[in-house]
C-alpha cells in the first residue's frame, strides 16, 4: 500500500491541483492523508472534498510526523502541496525503487515555469543530489518516498529543525537502509519561493543552510524570514503545463547524448565513469562527424594486440 502525505497551510491555491494530478495516477495511492496547520482559507475543506483525510499538523516536520502514524501504508510517499506529479509518478517510481531496491528515495526535479533561469537552478541542483547520493546524501522534502518500517526505525522527522529537516531524515536513514536518486521519474515543483525571494538571496539561504549541513550543526534557529503558509496567491498555481514537445523548445540545442536530462540519467543509473560518444551529429545536423580510424591506427591496434585487430568503439547509434 502506498500512502500520501502531504503537510499543509493556507494551500487552497496549489492543494487542488495535487490532489488531481493524484486521482489520475495510473498507479493509484491507497490512501491521501493531509495533515493541516490551521489553514484558514479552507484548506482542510478542499482537502476533504477530493477524499483525503486530515489530521492536525504543524511545520513540515511535525505534519510529515503526523500523517505518518496514521497512514495504513507500507510505503510513504511526502509530498509538498505545490507540486504536480505526471499521472505515471507513482507507477515509474515504484518500479524503479523496486528495481533498484531502495529503501528510501527522492528524484530528480523540474520546474513549473517557463523561465530559463528556473530551469537552469533546477538543473544545478539536480546535479548536486546525483553527485552527493552516495556520498552525504540529501533529498528535497517535497518528494521523499520511503518505506514506512524504516520511517519508524529512525524515528520520523526531527521536528526540533526549523530547515534542512529533509536533509537530516535521508542521511540518518540512509544509515539503515539503501537511498537513492530515481532518474525515470522528475516532479514539477512550483517557483512560487523564488519568484518571491529572488534566485540569488533563496541561493544564499540554501548555500547557507547547506554549510551547517556540511558541518553536522542542526538548524534550530534562522536569522533570517523562510515563509511557510505565506506564500502569495499565484496566477497559474498549477504551473506551465508544458508538453514533452513544448520544452524541447525552452532548451539549447544540445546533442542528444549531451543534454541535461540524458546526463542526469546516466549519472544516476551508471557506477562507472560517464560514456563518452565516438560520433553525434553536428547541431546544424548537416552531416556526422567521421568516427572511423585511418587505416595505418588500426594497424597499430592490431600489432599491440598481438595479430588480433581489437574492435571499434560502438557508435552513438549503437547505444
Amino acid at each position: 500500500m502506498i500512502s500520501v502525505i502531504i503537510p499543509t497551510l493556507n494551500e487552497a491555491a496549489y492543494l487542488p491541483h495535487l490532489l488531481e494530478a493524484l486521482a489520475r495516477q495510473t498507479r493509484q495511492p491507497d490512501e491521501v492523508i493531509v495533515a493541516d496547520a490551521g489553514s484558514r482559507d479552507g484548506t482542510p475543506e478542499i482537502a476533504r472534498a477530493w477524499g483525503a483525510r486530515v489530521v492536525p499538523g504543524g511545520r513540515p516536520a511535525v505534519g510529515r510526523n503526523a500523517g505518518a502514524r496514521v497512514a495504513r501504508g507500507t510505503w510513504l510517499v511526502f509530498l509538498d502541496a505545490d507540486v504536480v506529479p505526471r499521472p505515471d509518478f507513482l507507477e515509474k517510481a515504484m518500479r524503479e525503487i523496486e528495481a533498484r531496491c531502495l529503501d528510501i528515495a527522492t528524484c530528480l526535479m523540474e520546474p513549473l515555469s517557463p523561465r530559463p533561469t528556473d530551469r537552469v537552478f533546477h538543473e544545478v541542483a539536480n546535479g548536486y543530489l546525483l553527485a552527493l547520493q552516495w556520498i552525504s546524501p540529501r533529498a528535497p522534502g517535497f518528494c521523499i518516498l520511503v518505506r514506512r518500517d524504516l520511517h519508524e526505525t529512525i524515528g520520523g522527522f526531527d521536528e526540533t529543525l526549523l530547515l534542512a529537516e529533509d536533509h537530516d531524515y535521508v542521511r540518518r536513514a540512509s544509515r539503515y537502509g539503501r537511498f537513492g536518486v530515481l532518474t525515470t521519474v522528475r516532479i514539477p515543483v512550483s517557483t512560487r519561493r523564488l519568484e518571491e525571494e529572488g534566485v540569488f538571496p533563496l541561493l544564499l539561504k540554501y548555500l547557507w543552510a547547506e554549510a551547517h549541513v556540511w558541518a553536522g550543526r542542526p538548524i534550530r534557529s534562522l536569522p533570517f524570514d523562510y515563509a511557510f503558509g505565506h506564500h502569495r496567491p499565484s496566477a497559474r498555481p498549477g504551473g506551465y503545463a508544458e508538453g514533452e514537445e513544448e520544452g524541447k523548445g525552452t532548451w539549447l540545442a544540445w546533442p542528444p547524448v549531451l543534454h541535461p536530462r540524458s546526463m542526469m540519467r546516466r549519472i544516476g543509473s551508471r557506477s562507472g565513469p560517464l560514456p563518452v560518444p565516438w560520433r553525434w551529429r553536428l547541431l546544424s545536423g548537416d552531416r556526422p562527424l567521421r568516427a572511423s580510424r585511418p587505416k595505418a591506427h588500426e594497424g597499430r591496434l592490431e600489432s599491440s594486440a598481438g595479430g588480433r585487430l581489437l574492435p571499434s568503439p560502438p557508435s552513438s547509434g549503437d547505444r
